[in-house]
């Protein structure tokens, strides 16, 4: 009498449960290490925001010259300017990097944007946030002419939501 030899060609119902139950698990726990991931590069957007603005306060305060953060909206960066011995404006040349400084926020951080911007005279849209060599904000015209101490705070918004203020007068940075 012939034998049959019986191959197994599939899974069973409880083999198939127990590999969704397994995967609903480790989509649950996934989750919330996303969320956890988007929130770390925003913030950590905002302090490199938050650190260039300080540094353009330094270095006008040091240097009796002013300093500037452009702050492009359509592009999402952040650059260092300043005002060149014959008056022009140019971005900041770092001589450790050989390159300027300056931030892609949408490229190092993915998913973050820079949304809005109104500067301390009340005007919407891209643009400078100046300081002098007392760290007061200011605004300057398209050619570097000095125009006005802020009057109000300067606000730059995250597309997270988060926001920081320039404070006028004192150039006090606050992030909400």
């Amino acid at each position: 009498m012939p034998t049959r030899l019986s191959h197994r060609s599939g899974f069973t119902l409880v083999e198939l449960m127990v590999v969704v139950v397994i995967m609903g698990v480790v989509a649950v726990s996934v989750i919330p290490a996303m969320n956890n991931v988007e929130e770390m590069r925003a913030g950590a957007a905002r302090d490199d925001l938050v650190r260039l603005i300080e540094v353009a306060k330094g270095l006008a305060v040091a240097s009796g010259t002013p300093y500037g953060v452009r702050i492009d909206l359509l592009g999402s960066k952040i650059e260092l300017v300043e005002i060149d011995a014959q008056g022009n404006i140019q971005t900041k040349f770092d001589p450790l990097t050989n390159g300027t400084r300056s931030l892609d926020i949408e490229a190092v951080y993915a998913g973050v944007t820079l949304t809005n911007m109104i500067n301390g005279d009340g005007g919407g849209g891209s643009g400078v946030v100046w300081f002098d060599y007392e760290s007061s904000p200011h605004t300057r015209t398209s050619q570097g002419e000095f125009e006005a101490i802020n009057t109000q705070a300067a606000t730059i918004t995250l597309s997270s939501g988060e926001r920081v203020l320039i404070h006028p007068h004192s150039g006090l940075l606050e992030v909400e």
